[in-house]
């Protein structure tokens, strides 16, 4: 069966238009949202410093000096005899891969930045690119006059933005999802091989960095189901683009046998299914779990609480520490309280009647692919490790913003753009207080 016959999955019922949505973005809109995307690099990369100078890098369980050794260069001579290296390589060689090529490129920088800022600028990098690929989805969802806002919303995003200012590999994730999200609204709207193949390696490129990045397929297999039921004839494409998530695991284990090293000694690091293993172990589960896990995946990933994520912090572990698991958190800052109400105005906007509601009936797959997308990804994080789940969280993050944006924008609520430059200013004024910390702005040293 050719792989083409996959175009009718999507051709023989195509998604409806709102507004511009069919329309490439104009000019003026591109240099807007490339705009915003050079912004969130500066503001990623500048925050790196202040993180750093206030040892702010290792909150909610990130193994930032795992990757703090790729500024050192000279990576694959020693992944065998360093164990921090030889961790993150068999499980996130795409990071690993990318960082090295990048001190490699830019290593002629080296006598004016220093090689850790240089490689975090990386990782700024890579958070921008994924702010670009945020606001190419929203262009295929949402009337282009809301774009640029809703991608200041997603670069301001604290899961977003916290991980694009240290050295970790959960931004990269991050960006290969958004990037796969765009990716495929573009195939929904118009299917071809050739973006089959682009969908299918961004895929493999995302399992190789983090193997549960395959839930991503969840997206085109509800998508498809809602808009025309079972239907292997057209959807059979699905299935071959599913294979790259145990393709992916097979060369990373692959690579967990001949580059195991010290790594390769504890039950955590050893294999994919030793680490799984070792983490249920050590989970519980109960209604104060479930709880603590929801406020951190829906809502601390978006908007910090506080200012401070110094709980339970233990420096001998390198843990430097997470939120308390309390929503009234956000009501000691005026700030944060009234992001708080007019997140909840947005969300009210979101259920009432629309002006075109058969464009938001007709868009329920895709709605509905993402909310699968988000429980399914939250559900394994639930089940393995719940307690570090903001680790987890900002490769849905996007998904989150997409259900939330595309019925707000066809709602009657008026003056909705101001609202969302409010709501942004609001999130990025909150964001922004919990990365300067309680010590204030702090002005780094490049050197």
């Amino acid at each position: 069966m050719s792989i083409t016959s996959g175009a009718a999955a999507v051709t023989d019922r195509p998604t409806p238009s709102l507004g511009q949505i069919d329309t490439p973005l104009p000019l003026g809109s591109r240099l807007v949202c490339a705009l915003v995307a050079i912004a969130a690099f500066g503001i990623y990369w500048y925050s790196s410093f202040i993180l750093e100078e206030r040892e702010g890098t290792t909150h909610f369980a990130a193994d930032t000096w795992f990757y703090t050794e790729l500024a050192e260069g000279n990576v694959f001579n020693r992944i065998t005899e360093n164990s921090n290296l030889a961790r993150i390589f068999r499980f996130h060689p795409t990071t690993v891969v990318v960082a090295a090529g990048w001190m490699k490129l830019f290593g002629f920088l080296t006598p004016w930045i220093e090689p850790l800022y240089l490689l975090k600028a990386l990782f700024a990098a890579v958070g921008a690119v994924g702010v670009w690929a945020a606001m190419l989805a929203f262009a295929a969802l949402v009337p282009h006059r809301y774009v640029a806002l809703w991608g200041a919303i997603y670069a301001s995003s604290l899961g977003v933005w916290y991980f694009s200012s240290i050295e970790e590999s959960k931004i990269v994730t991050a960006t290969l999802s958004a990037l796969y999200i765009a990716t495929y609204l573009r195939l929904r709207k118009r299917w071809a091989v050739r973006s089959a193949v682009l969908l299918t390696a961004i895929l493999l490129f995302a399992c190789l960095n983090e193997i549960v990045a395959g839930f991503l397929v969840i997206i085109p297999v509800v998508d498809t189901l809602v808009q025309r039921g079972w239907d292997l004839r057209h959807g059979w494409w699905i299935v071959w683009h599913g294979l790259a998530g145990p393709i992916a695991l097979a060369i990373l284990e692959g690579i967990g046998w001949g580059w195991a090293g010290a790594a390769g000694t504890h039950a955590e690091g050893a294999n994919h299914f030793s680490m799984l293993i070792w983490y249920l172990s050590k989970n519980y589960f109960n209604a104060e779990s479930l709880y603590a896990f929801a406020v951190r995946w829906f809502f601390f990933n978006i908007a910090a609480p506080e200012t401070h994520a110094d709980h339970w912090a233990d420096p001998s572990i390198n843990y430097g520490g997470d939120f308390q698991p309390v929503l009234a958190k956000y009501f000691s800052s005026p700030i944060s309280a009234s992001l708080v109400i007019l997140f909840g105005v947005i969300l009210v906007a979101t259920v009432l009647p629309r002006h075109r509601i058969e464009s938001g009936d007709k868009q329920a797959g895709i709605l509905l692919a993402f909310l699968a997308y988000t429980l399914l990804r939250g559900m394994f994080f639930f089940i393995f490790n719940s307690k570090e789940c903001l680790l987890f969280s900002s490769s849905v993050t996007l998904a989150h913003l997409l259900m939330i944006g595309i019925p707000f924008t066809a709602s009657i609520l008026p003056a909705k753009r101001i609202l969302l430059l409010i709501f942004a200013g609001l999130l990025f004024g909150t964001n922004g207080a919990f990365i300067i910390g309680d010590d204030g702005l702090l002005v780094p040293d490049w050197r």
